[in-house]
């Protein structure tokens, strides 16, 4: 964080600045962003959910043919 009167860079857990003892703003706490939710269940969930049912879908019209019975 940048030191608002003379422009020093300071780490952000520094109260003061280093150089000219100006009095650093305080930091700003960043709001945590609630995860997506449709009907009930998380967006990541819907997304696997989807993918494993391609993927048994694909075994089952798929699957006897790789194996030689189609």
């Amino acid at each position: 964080m940048d030191c608002p009167k003379c422009g020093t860079w300071n780490p952000d857990d520094k109260r003061v600045c280093w150089r000219c003892q100006a009095e650093m703003p305080k930091p700003v706490e960043k709001k945590k962003t609630a995860p997506r939710i449709f009907l009930g269940m998380p967006l990541w969930a819907w997304v696997l959910l989807g993918v494993m049912a391609i993927l048994w879908i694909s075994t089952q019209c798929l699957g006897p043919a790789l194996v030689g019975g189609g």
